[in-house]
């Protein structure tokens, strides 16, 4: 229900063409393979430790630094990340479809990544289905992974050993965050295609590497998971401060914790609509290397805005929409809204093209200043001289 979620956002923002090119690459529709990672860990079990985080040794809610090594660095390097682990395998997946050129021209990130150049997880998969199209499958899933919290902490074995009791049933941690909230949330599926805060953020994004906004999301996700999720269950004993399990869920605790899921799936498919932008733009750009051409702008998503064009059937859809929408908040059903309304529901990511650094066309221009007129005084000498093979008069000279 939560990648669903995801997709179905990442999905609508997708402007034009961009929806084709995703489909294209990975052979299928957002929304039609969310059940990737369970097909996929039954396939091959060894594929699930690329859904959580691991990191040596683990952190825990009360330490300083928090999520990352002792200086709150996550890198795989084993101890902030270990390489087989949910950030590491993002990084992975990404660097594969990345050009060279556009990641050189972002700032360096605050502390190495360390990508790993290869993942044992997927060391008995045969190579044939080690594909694009299944690479952006597996990035497409974890960046949904990346804002479940549980994820992200290691400790009660990421919520499985900590239960929780809610409206007289009993559930883990895991199982609540994982199955029972997605079904439970006040904001229907239809009004998750709303934009929401993008444009805010992706002005933030557009600036840094993919794999450093990785960390950064991470981090975020972490802190909710220890102010909002453990820490309202965290309970004083004489015996020591601990998570108390089984916990009664409170109606207004629960209130909050479906508040954060809304917001967590909505930040999530945001993020894979930018993220997919991103990856679209590397392999338009690797595609022009290949043909010897260098493309002097970079076509960034930077907001949302209204559909120029908009299809009878996404008119049809918007009407929808808005009536269940108008229909939840008010118990009654909304009158029929005008084209104008319409187009405002319906909106995508808005694309700007900016040009790339000139530090490469410096460089080139550089070597140029120097090799030409070295050339063309070559050439003049070879010329006084009578011309002839160049091999013969260095023979004689000898």
């Amino acid at each position: 229900m939560g990648h669903e979620r995801i997709a179905r956002v990442a999905e609508h923002l997708l402007v034009g063409k961009s929806k084709d090119q995703v489909r294209s690459m990975m052979h299928i529709d957002l929304p039609d393979m969310v059940n990737w990672e369970e097909t996929m860990t039954k396939k091959y079990p060894e594929t699930g430790l690329l859904h959580w985080h691991r990191q040596d040794p683990e952190w825990k809610c009360d330490q300083r630094g928090g999520l990352g090594d002792k200086q709150g660095h996550i890198a795989c390097d084993e101890h902030g990340a270990s390489k087989g682990s949910l950030f590491c395998a993002m990084a992975y997946f990404f660097e594969h479809f990345a050009h060279d050129a556009l990641l050189k021209e972002f700032p360096e990130p605050k502390a190495p990544i360390n990508t790993p150049t290869s993942l044992v997880a997927l060391e008995k998969i045969p190579a044939n289905e080690q594909t694009p199209a299944n690479y952006l499958k597996w990035l497409v899933i974890l960046v949904g992974d990346l804002h479940q919290p549980l994820h992200w902490l290691h400790d009660h074995s990421h919520g499985k050993d900590v239960m929780i009791r809610y409206k007289d049933a009993e559930y883990t941690l895991l199982q609540f965050w994982e199955d029972y909230l997605p079904n439970h949330l006040h904001v229907s599926m239809d009004s998750f295609i709303s934009e929401k805060d993008f444009g805010v953020h992706a002005k933030v994004w557009a600036h840094k590497l993919p794999t450093e906004l990785f960390r950064e999301w991470a981090k975020e996700v972490a802190e909710k998971l220890c102010s909002e999720v453990y820490a309202p269950m965290t309970v004083n004993h004489a015996d020591g401060t601990r998570v108390e399990s089984p916990f009664t869920l409170t109606d207004d605790l629960f209130e909050k914790w479906v508040k954060i899921a809304e917001d967590l799936l909505q930040l999530s498919g945001e993020r894979l609509a930018f993220v997919l932008n991103e990856i679209i733009e590397h392999k338009r750009h690797k595609d022009a290397h290949k043909d010897g051409r260098g493309l002097p702008t970079k076509k960034v998503a930077v907001d949302v805005e209204k559909k120029a064009v908009v299809t009878k059937e996404e008119k049809n859809k918007a009407k929808e929409v808005k009536k269940n929408t108008a229909s939840a908040k008010e118990g009654r059903k909304n009158p029929v809204f005008s084209d104008n309304d319409i187009s405002k529901w319906i909106k995508e990511l808005k694309i700007e093209e900016k040009r790339r650094s000139r530090s490469n066309a410096l460089y080139n221009g550089c070597i140029a200043a120097v090799l030409v007129p070295l050339l063309l005084y070559a050439y003049h000498w070879h010329e006084k001289i009578g011309g002839g093979s160049l091999w013969k008069i260095a023979k004689e000279k000898m």
